[in-house]
């Protein structure tokens, strides 16, 4: 076996720690120290007292295929040790490669075994399933209020042109929405973000037509979808038959955090003129979306009032849709 001295120079730069052990599993020395052979000196101690009952089990089994073959066995495991400073427990994924060989300093029988810190590269695995399997829920959600809408607009579209034209809509607005949610790692979304992607792009409006103001919400992802939904159902209606078919034609949409913050925020839409008589509004699905679906999406309430002078939506959100 090659001097330790050599074995230490040639891993200078490297991530690999080189110890041996004995055949009762006391570390006898180890060069190049990385991750926990960095924090104190585990020379003489046993490998029972940084790995578990399990991974013990792991390397024994390892051991005596690289001793009944000759040829080197590699393990992962994972080695526990608590830190001097706070006492907290810190944990290194490991990947062992080791072989069964003597000491020629000292001849004692044992293994030499290379030692790689791969916990960043688990950390980075483990955040990787867990996004896609988020990925994977919201995917199915999401594809569950596509169905819902699809099914609750054609119930009341009179013609397959108009229901076209609102699914279309409805389905654009979740896009929208989506592409806010992503911009963001998935966190959600400002709500002035989600404003200007669902009420003031691809709309040509006069200046001043349409304004944003008060507290400037983080949503999470459940809230930036039903209140970009929301949104469009609003923006939809004021520009087909609401104030902004008019050029001096009005929209203040406001948002204002609770004085408790358990109470949530409260956001509200105020257009005017008011454009077609309330005693003439017909029920649609529209508001049973303002009133009903989105404000139980996002544990709030919804009112939506009609007056002869203005359209006026109040929409309190709960505090869990608030990050």
């Amino acid at each position: 076996m090659p001097n330790r001295n050599i074995i230490l120079k040639s891993l200078v730069g490297t991530p690999v720690t080189i110890f041996f052990q004995d055949l009762d599993g006391n570390f006898q020395w180890y060069v190049n120290p990385q991750s926990i052979w960095s924090i104190r000196d585990l020379s003489g101690t046993n490998e029972r007292d940084i790995f578990n009952d399990s991974d013990l089990a792991k390397l024994a089994t390892a051991k005596a295929e690289a001793a009944s073959t000759g040829e080197p066995r590699t393990v992962e495991v994972i080695a526990h040790a608590a830190d001097e400073e706070s006492g907290r427990e810190i944990r290194w994924n490991l990947n062992l490669t080791l072989n069964k060989t003597t000491d020629q300093q000292t001849g004692i029988d044992g293994f030499i075994c290379s030692c790689t810190d791969i916990t960043e590269q688990r950390q980075r695995e483990q955040t990787l399933k867990n996004l896609l399997r988020e990925v994977a829920h919201r995917s199915k959600n999401m594809l569950a209020m596509v169905l819902s809408l699809s099914a609750q607009t054609a119930r009341v579209a009179p013609t397959k042109s108009e229901y076209i034209r609102r699914f279309t809509g409805r389905l654009q607005s979740l896009a929208k929405s989506q592409d806010v949610i992503t911009d963001r790692d998935w966190r959600g979304s400002n709500l002035a973000d989600l404003v200007r992607r669902q009420v003031f792009e691809d709309i040509p409006f006069q200046d001043g037509q349409i304004t944003f103001e008060g507290d400037d919400l983080e949503l999470g992802p459940n809230g930036t979808l039903h209140v970009g939904l929301a949104l469009h159902e609003l923006v939809t209606n004021a520009l087909v038959h609401g104030a902004l078919t008019l050029g001096n034609g009005k929209v203040v949409i406001r948002c204002e955090r609770a004085h408790k913050p358990e109470d949530g925020a409260t956001l509200t839409w105020t257009e005017t003129p008011r454009v077609q008589s309330a005693a003439t509004r017909p029920k649609s699905f529209g508001r049973t979306m303002l009133e009903r679906i989105v404000p139980a999406a996002v544990n709030g309430t919804g009112v939506l009032e009609l007056t002869d002078e203005a359209v006026n939506y109040r929409l309190k959100i709960g505090k869990t849709e608030i990050v």
